[in-house]
């Protein structure tokens, strides 16, 4: 025993003399603070474990410097429990974990100032408008009011959010103006940028006025290039909107081709290539196969050579569709591929990935396939990565593959997901998917009649929103479930007359 304690001392003696000499080294925080946690000092450990954390978490190691902190967390105390609380939390948040309204809780509990109280109320605030929850949010941001500090921006956009999921559009409205003002007016460009030009956008399509909008941040474009690839970009997910609403498909078509010769006149080609996309994804939607991959080729390269990994990664994706309506799944998943590292390492990325993932769904060549491109897709994408409008993109196909697979109750957790954003969606074609993915569930529990009459519902509803590829799809799968099987003759009575 006594053999053992000195061995288990002279451990620690050597962790503690090993964090010594790398910290006279100038070597990584990480190792210095793990060989602190070793020796037992858990406590004298904590200021490099959080800066080890802090660089994990910039480089999107998110689940590594959460494990990082758990091992010094209990030792914590001061500015120093303050700090660590407050990035666990957003850690958590960066991970889609529930569990960050909790920890933004504790947090709070703890912070040692005003401002940084605000700026954590704040942040629990986006992290549960996320989450859908809209009460807990309204809570977090009660009697917030901005204070001319580092966190109004966020602020705003936090309250314009809200204020957009409740239906008051003109408290949306307003906070987003105010938001734009404190965020851009001779200040860096930051990140903040893509939620409020999100939130905009939606604001101008929920009034009519989304190309006007368009046009006018021509002119910021053109006054202001370092703006221009955050405000396009941003209007990625505000353009699904658009194109899988009411608005005929040749006034999309009409209208992008107008943005594409305003954006050349202005110079702003970072809009030309937003246009011609745009009016790919129409042509393709429409079921004009030939103008979408002309348009869509001519996207991609454009944004290819604009150095936009987020556009680009869009185009592919889209181009890769047109390959997967043609039958051509090769051709399709080559593509996918190589949209899927351009859209991880954008800025769009959490409405780019999940359409990425749902496409290769719809590529795969048998139901074993596609059910593997769903794990994969839980695998490798965490929930913040995927944008609260467009993960509908990933949830239809995937709730479509596990129903295909049997695994029903997969498929129903989907569904949930693919229905709470529809909810969102108010007035678009993906109530059509949503009949789509029951008559799937249908099927899978072996209830042909319903599943058929689903499947003409969806289609009739396709139609409606001028999309004939889809309509014709869903038809011919309703026609192969009415199709009565052989039946089997009767003991000594002949099949035929």
């Amino acid at each position: 025993m006594l053999e053992r304690w000195t061995a288990h001392g002279d451990r620690h003696a050597a962790h503690r003399a090993a964090a010594l000499a790398l910290e006279r080294l100038g070597r990584s925080p990480g190792r210095i603070g793990w060989h602190l946690v070793q020796a037992g000092q858990a406590a004298e450990a904590t200021p490099w474990v959080l800066k080890a954390a802090e660089t994990q978490a910039a480089l999107g190691a998110y689940r590594d410097a959460l494990a990082a902190l758990e091992d010094v967390r209990p030792a914590a105390t001061g500015e120093g429990a303050a700090r660590l609380l407050s990035l666990r939390a957003d850690l958590l948040n960066a991970c889609g974990d529930l569990a960050a309204l909790d920890a933004y809780r504790q947090a709070l509990a703890v912070a040692p100032d005003p401002e940084g109280r605000a700026r954590l109320r704040t942040r629990l605030a986006r992290a549960a408008t996320q989450h859908g929850d809209l009460d807990t949010a309204a809570l977090a941001l009660e009697d917030m009011e901005p204070d001319g500090g580092s966190n109004d921006g966020d602020l705003l956009v936090a309250q314009g959010t809200l204020a957009l999921l409740r239906g008051d559009v003109d408290t949306a409205a307003t906070a987003a103006t105010e938001a734009w003002r404190r965020l851009t007016l001779g200040g860096p460009v930051d990140l903040r940028l893509f939620d409020l030009v999100t939130l905009q956008g939606l604001l101008a399509h929920y009034r009519g006025e989304w190309f006007q909008r368009l046009r006018l941040e021509l002119r910021t474009g053109a006054e202001r290039p370092d703006l221009a690839a955050r405000l396009f970009d941003s209007h990625l997910c505000v353009a699904e909107y658009l194109l899988y609403g009411p608005t005929p498909y040749d006034e999309v078509l009409e209208l992008a081709a107008q943005l594409r010769r305003t954006a050349e006149r202005a110079g702003v080609l970072r809009a030309v290539a937003f246009a011609v996309a745009l009016r790919g994804e129409a042509a393709l939607l429409k079921g004009d196969l030939d103008l979408a991959e002309s348009e869509l080729t001519d996207a991609a390269e454009l944004h290819h050579v604009l150095e936009s990994p987020g556009g680009e990664a869009v185009s592919l994706q889209r181009l890769a569709e047109v390959h997967v309506y043609r039958g051509e799944r090769e051709r399709a998943t080559i593509l996918l591929r190589r949209a899927l590292p351009l859209a991880r390492w954008s800025l769009v990325g959490r409405c780019v990935l999940p359409r990425i993932y749902g496409t290769m769904i719809g590529a795969a060549s048998d139901a074993e396939s596609a059910r593997a491109v769903v794990d994969w897709a839980e695998a490798t994408l965490g929930p913040h990565e995927q944008c609260p409008f467009c993960a509908i993109m990933l949830a239809v196909p995937a709730a479509q593959a596990c129903a295909a697979t049997g695994e029903l109750d997969r498929a129903r957790r989907y569904l949930t997901t693919a229905e709470t954003v529809e909810a969102r969606w108010d007035g678009t074609a993906w109530a059509a998917a949503l009949l789509e993915v029951r008559a799937a569930m249908a099927r899978a529990e072996g209830q042909g009649g319903p599943a058929g009459q689903l499947l003409t519902a969806a289609a009739e509803l396709f139609d409606g929103f001028g999309q004939p590829l889809d309509a014709a799809r869903c038809r011919a799968l309703a026609r192969s479930i009415s199709v009565p099987a052989p039946r089997r003759p009767r003991s000594g009575i002949s099949a035929t007359r």
